[in-house]
This record gives structure tokens, C-alpha cells and sequence, in this order.
């Protein structure tokens, strides 16, 4: 599994902004083969906004972004008024799962 972590540094007032827009979309990741899971962060300062995504594997995440899907999911509009800077994508392999809502 991997981890895909996308930081978006956003301009002052724009984090709940971005963040209603990961909110209101209209989920085509969901349906995407080898998505897991997605989390959206929010910083305690508002200075930027975190967006996790979780793959079964590498392949999978870059069918999504090779993908028709992704393309229409990214070219709606999408808020680089609100950004102060580019996003800075980072892919992480998860070495080590541990989950407390699981029973050993």
C-alpha cells in the first residue's frame, strides 16, 4: 500500500474554502480501483491544507492520474486562486499499519 500526500499551502481564509471543495466533490476517486482511503487535513494555523490519499499500490494511483476521471475531477474549477503557492506532492510506501479500531 502506499500513501499519497499532497500539501496545498492556501492563502489566508481560503482552508475551509478548499476544504468544502474535497467536501462537495463528486467522489470518482471513491469508485477508482486500488483507492483505499482519503483524508483531509486541515493545519491548526489554517496555513495550509493536507490531502492524504491511500492506494493498494503505485499502479493504481497513477491509472488515476493517467485517467479521464481524474482529469475531469481537476479541471473543474478547481481553486488555484486560493492557493499561495504550488502543492507539493509526496509518495510514501507504508512500511508499518497499525490500527487501534482493530482487534489483534
Amino acid at each position: 500500500m502506499i500513501a499519497v500526500a499532497n500539501r496545498l499551502p492556501v492563502r489566508e481564509g481560503a482552508a475551509d474554502r478548499i476544504v468544502e471543495m474535497f467536501s462537495a466533490g463528486r467522489g470518482a476517486v471513491r469508485e477508482f480501483p486500488g483507492f483505499v482511503a482519503m483524508e483531509v487535513l486541515k493545519a491548526e494555523d489554517a496555513s495550509e491544507v493536507l490531502v492524504v490519499t491511500w492506494w493498494e499500490d503505485r499502479a493504481s494511483f497513477d491509472a488515476w492520474v493517467g485517467s479521464d476521471a481524474f482529469k475531469r475531477a481537476h479541471g473543474r474549477g478547481g481553486g488555484g486562486e486560493l492557493l499561495r503557492g504550488h502543492p507539493q506532492m509526496t509518495v510514501y510506501e507504508v512500511a508499518l499499519e497499525r490500527d487501534r479500531r482493530r482487534v489483534p
